[in-house]
């Protein structure tokens, strides 16, 4: 296995993040801050109104209801970002119409956006283990990292991050995750921790195989940037999600790393490791910052 080429720290200049005003929102938004705050990124505040939030208005009133929509939304916005210009961070509102996800990834073409951040709710299905339709399309189509906050998030934007796990199965979009965890680490100078979890009990010389599988994790460790100290490896054996999931409870980590696979990622015929981001991003007690193989990375 190849050392990860991180030939420069990864810049985050453009942060979008993605609104509708709910709760689940607000979890999101002092990670979203945060970052753009460590990278002085421009910091956007989008919001898209469906077409079903006028759906139901009569047709002679639809404009109207439409022109109020944009203005509550417009204020909405506006009350977001109001404190952050006062202490002088760069930032502005976008708003749009139509298709959630479809409005957003243009938002994201047109102002080159690096990172999309989201926060999800157990309204939708996310108790259940099922994510909301739209963070589901978010995460299956970005040409960027999304970092998602769940309703399961304890960490605090306020404290950084110190502690970072990078979950990873040797898959292209698990190893330009790793690329971010590398950049986070030496960015933050923070632990971080690479994760390989083996699903299947292994019977034929289990010791050899964790041995193994440990030494491809630490020849992925790039000699540069030099990181604060020296990143762990961990195998674990066992249902994937949930031992991703209990090391990084146990390190308390601060971010959970992650690839995901592009078309489909988040459908019913999810891939193998698209199905375990989805778990992972539902349950997590930390943000998820998810990257996809379809991704391309800043020297492609």
């Amino acid at each position: 296995m190849k050392a990860l080429e991180v030939k420069q720290q990864i810049a985050l200049k453009n942060i979008l993040f993605a609104t509708d005003f709910e709760a689940s929102a607000s979890r999101a938004l002092p990670f979203a801050v945060a970052l753009a705050d460590r990278y002085g990124a421009r910091f956007y505040a989008a919001h898209v109104i469906p077409p079903g939030a006028y759906a139901l208005a009569r047709p002679e009133s639809i404009a109207l209801t439409f022109e109020e929509l944009q203005a509550h939304a417009s204020r909405a916005l506006n009350q977001i970002i109001d404190p952050l210009r006062q202490h002088g961070q760069c930032c502005g509102t976008l708003l749009g119409c139509g298709d959630v996800p479809d409005v957003l990834m243009e938002f994201v073409r047109n102002h080159g956006v690096d990172l999309v951040v989201v926060g999800t709710s157990s309204r939708g299905g996310l108790g259940k283990v099922l994510l909301g339709s739209t963070a589901e399309e978010i995460i299956r189509v970005a040409p960027c990292p999304v970092l998602t906050v769940g309703p399961h998030v304890t960490a605090e934007a306020s404290v950084g991050i110190r502690s970072i796990v990078c979950a990873t199965d040797f898959s292209l979009g698990s190893l330009r995750a790793a690329e971010f965890a590398v950049s986070l680490a030496h960015e933050y100078q923070a632990d971080l921790t690479l994760v390989h979890v083996v699903e299947d009990v292994l019977t034929e010389s289990p010791d050899r195989a964790i041995q193994l599988t440990e030494q491809r994790l630490r020849e992925m460790i790039p000699s540069e940037p030099q990181l604060p100290y020296e990143p762990e490896v961990v195998v674990e054996i066992g249902p994937v999600a949930e031992r991703i999931l209990a090391v990084a409870n146990e390190l308390i980590a601060d971010i959970i790393v992650m690839g995901v696979r592009g078309a489909g990622a988040f459908a019913e015929t999810a891939s193998h490791f698209g199905s375990i981001a989805h778990r992972v991003v539902a349950l997590a007690r930390c943000p998820v910052m998810t990257v996809g193989d379809l991704q391309k990375s800043e020297d492609d």
